[in-house]
């Protein structure tokens, strides 16, 4: 259940410029004073502060309301809502509000859940239309709806399930907001990720997607209209889930109904309700006052103190943990003084008073910066990696890699993304520090990072730990390993990992595995290989081995480089973009010798030719480095950069060498400290203050080692920077100050 983690390419990537080594990773935390609500969306925050919004978070819809699509792990102003804000709502990817009595919305809107007339995302607010005497308004995940003083309801946005409730599926789109059928005296509203419900007197009513009962009808059919819910009475209050929903009951005890995978209903199982009866949630006998679903969690307020249940894989449930529970679990520092609580889809908040203060406090997922604790999530400066500041000698290139490795005293660490097990260390679990990779503490002379997995040599032997669907790991195998796994068993000297293939040098010769649906196992077949294979047509010895997303590359003893795989860009060099399907691999024109090392990028390659950089392939974003932002099918020579180069490394739009002890990139550097623009088409020397000896690459991040300390810089989505950023919360923490907290799940009221 991790979302999509390639959100934000091209908002930034890599930057050295401008800054000294070991910059603080984390800013101190900055609460928000006099906070009176506080909404979770789906992987972002909002707050009512003196009656104007504040955000943080995920912003890649403009979700935030600042003017931009930049992610911030602290709190920025809404555009234009300084005051007059009384209610707020956070859906899934947008974000509404009431102001004297209409409602304004912004973020997402391919299908009209800002509800003005248009389809466009906005990064300010927007007036919804032909709304009025609003006193409710709770935001799904990509639908809306609003309570009128007449106890109505109008709804907006997606509508393929029926959530808008009138009886149709067909989404508002740049129309205006329409009735929900058939319900008056509405008192809450609770908008969940496809389904509606709302809360009349003590029964209940709720319409549209209902795949897992989440409408508690004894159906698992949708419905565009509203339909009672199980004959529920005595709710007090409810709250809506991505797929289940749940309420409190006068008894203060709490029913749950719908999706179950992960426990989220609380009732000592994964069994999802259907067509059965909402269940009780255990252990919970009385005091229940308020409840919060949120994505596949949920947490609820009993006799003032915090308990949650379900999914918890990024610490959710804030008991300290990271293991789901089907039942409650106390919430930790919050047994009593708890007087509100919200869930997003990862993540928790609540407020709660403290040793005489009103806090707000949140936990779990923080990828995004939704806890609001003004964590960095782009560093524009370079930043000390935890505990690497003297050993390591080099680090790893992975063009389509969100995870980055280091060789330290022979060992081999890694920190980042660990969704497959890609930093070996037994677990699946992200890291913003470096970790061990299990069993290499000494030997390890080199290691490479793909997509999902990582190959290192280790005693002349090639070993690969982490994703395995297409046989990656060489270990005849396509299960994913959490720890390292032989591939090669001895003669190795040097491996490179693609996006989903691997390559070796063995006794001079190449060999590959893994994916090879355009040849880039140079094998003569398409045909994918869990098991390393000879590439077949190689002139003399390898010398040095590279691989972009699905090509590979060889620098030959003859001083020529081959290339094989795909070739949109002309990634192979060789005149055209052709790929080497079954043939055999293509020898890249226009270098008859001198080539002493070779570097891969997703679409592009460089190569070390008589001491300086020459690159073809893809140069739209200026990675070729010869001016241009132009493809290239053959080698061109980067600006500057003749001789004295001792090493090339790529990102997947950006390139980097280190000549004379300095290091230089150029291509896709947004926000580059001093740069003029997002696409560089020459090299420009980074200002690290001290003799770079090696360079690694990342997807959307850069490491450096310089006088001995390993910096990175750019995105930190998953601790790739290594500077020890919190990105679960398994425990609250303290994120805002204020007197009341909007009681929301995702979304609930």
């Amino acid at each position: 259940m991790r979302r999509a983690t390639l959100f934000s390419i091209g908002k930034l990537l890599f930057v050295f410029f401008a800054a000294a080594c070991g910059a603080d990773a984390l800013a101190a935390a900055s609460p928000l004073l006099n906070a009176t609500q506080v909404s979770a969306g789906g992987f972002h925050t909002c707050a009512i502060v003196n009656g104007g919004v504040q955000c943080w978070g995920f912003n890649f819809d403009g979700q935030l309301g600042n003017g931009n699509y930049l992610d911030s792990g602290s709190p920025v102003p809404v555009t234009g809502l300084q005051s007059g804000v009384t209610a707020l709502s956070a859906g899934g990817f947008h974000t509404c509000v009431i102001v004297n009595g209409g409602v304004k919305c912004w973020g997402r809107n391919p299908d009209g859940e800002l509800g003005n007339g248009t389809v466009d995302d906005s990064n300010v607010p927007v007036n919804v239309m032909g709304l009025s005497n609003v006193v409710a308004i709770s935001a799904g995940q990509y639908h809306t709806c609003a309570v009128i003083s007449d106890g109505s309801v109008r709804c907006w946005g997606w509508n393929n399930e029926g959530a808008l409730g009138n009886g149709t599926n067909a989404a508002t789109n740049t129309g205006s907001p329409t009735a929900v059928t058939g319900v008056t005296g509405v008192s809450a509203l609770a908008a969940g990720g496809l389904h509606t419900c709302a809360l009349i007197g003590s029964a209940v009513k709720c319409w549209g997607r209902n795949m897992e009962g989440e409408l508690d009808n004894g159906s698992i059919s949708d419905s565009y209209t509203a339909v009672s819910a199980g004959g529920l009475s005595g709710a007090t209050s409810i709250s809506a889930g991505l797929y289940h929903t749940c309420v409190t009951l006068t008894a203060g005890t709490l029913r749950c109904w719908g999706y179950n995978s992960a426990g989220q209903l609380g009732n000592g199982n994964t069994n999802s309700t259907g067509t059965g009866a909402p269940v009780t949630v255990s252990s919970i006998a009385s005091g229940a006052t308020a409840v919060a679903a949120g994505g596949y969690h949920t947490c609820a307020i009993v006799s003032g103190g915090e308990r949650c249940w379900g999914y918890a894989f990024y610490g959710q449930l804030g008991d300290n943990s990271l293991s789901n529970s089907f039942v409650p679990v106390a919430v930790s520092g919050l047994a009593g003084g708890v007087t509100a609580i919200a869930a997003g889809v990862y993540h928790s908040c609540a407020l709660a008073t403290v040793g005489g203060l009103h806090e707000t406090r949140c936990w779990g997922d923080n990828v995004d910066g939704e806890m609001g604790l003004d964590d960095v999530i782009f560093q524009t400066q370079p930043v000390a990696v935890v505990g690497l500041s003297s050993g390591a000698t080099a680090l790893t290139k992975g063009p389509y890699a969100q995870h980055s490795c280091a060789v330290v005293s022979g060992a081999a660490k890694c920190w980042g993304l660990n969704d497959d097990g890609e930093l070996g260390n037994g677990t699946f679990v992200d890291s913003s520090v470096p970790v061990g990779v299990s069993g290499l503490t000494s030997g390890v002379s080199m290691i490479a990072t793909g997509a999902s997995h990582t190959c290192a040599v280790v005693n002349s032997k090639a070993i690969c730990w982490g994703g395995n669907a297409t046989g990656q790991l060489g270990n005849g195998s396509t299960n994913d390993s959490a720890t390292p796994v032989t591939a090669i068993g001895a003669n190795v000297t040097a491996v490179s990992a693609g996006f989903a293939h691997s390559c070796a040098i063995v006794s001079g010769g190449v060999k590959c595995w893994g994916n090879n649906q355009s040849g880039e196992l140079g094998n003569g077949s398409t045909s994918e290989s869990n098991t390393p294979v000879s590439v077949q047509g190689l002139t003399g010895t390898a010398v040095s081995i590279a691989i972009g997303v699905a090509h590979t590359c060889a620098a030959m003893s003859t001083g020529k480089v081959q290339c094989w795989g795909y070739n949109s860009n002309g990634q192979l060099g060789n005149g055209t973009n052709t790929p080497t399907g079954t043939n055999p691999p293509a020898t890249v024109s226009n270098i008859a010798s001198g080539a002493t090392a070779v570097a891969a990028g997703g679409y592009h390659t460089c190569a070390i030719v008589s001491g300086g950089v020459q690159c073809w392939g893809d140069g739209q974003a200026g990675q070729l480095g010869y001016g241009p932002l132009n493809d290239s099918f053959v080698p061109v020579a980067a600006t500057g950069l003749s001789s004295n180069v001792s090493q090339i490394s790529e990102g997947n739009t950006y390139s980097c060498a280190i000549a004379s002890g300095t290091g230089y990139c150029w291509g896709d550097l947004h926000s580059l400290g001093g740069a003029t623009s997002q696409f560089v088409g020459t090299p420009i020397a980074l200002q690290l203050g001290a003799t770079v000896t090696s360079i690694g690459t990342g997807i959307t991040h850069g490491c450096a080692i310089a006088g001995g300390t390993v910096v990175c810089v750019g995105t930190d989505y998953f601790g790739e920077l290594g500077d020890g950023r919190s990105i679960f919360l398994q425990t609250p923490g303290t994120v805002l100050e204020g007197d009341a907290i909007f009681v929301d799940g995702f979304e609930s009221d």
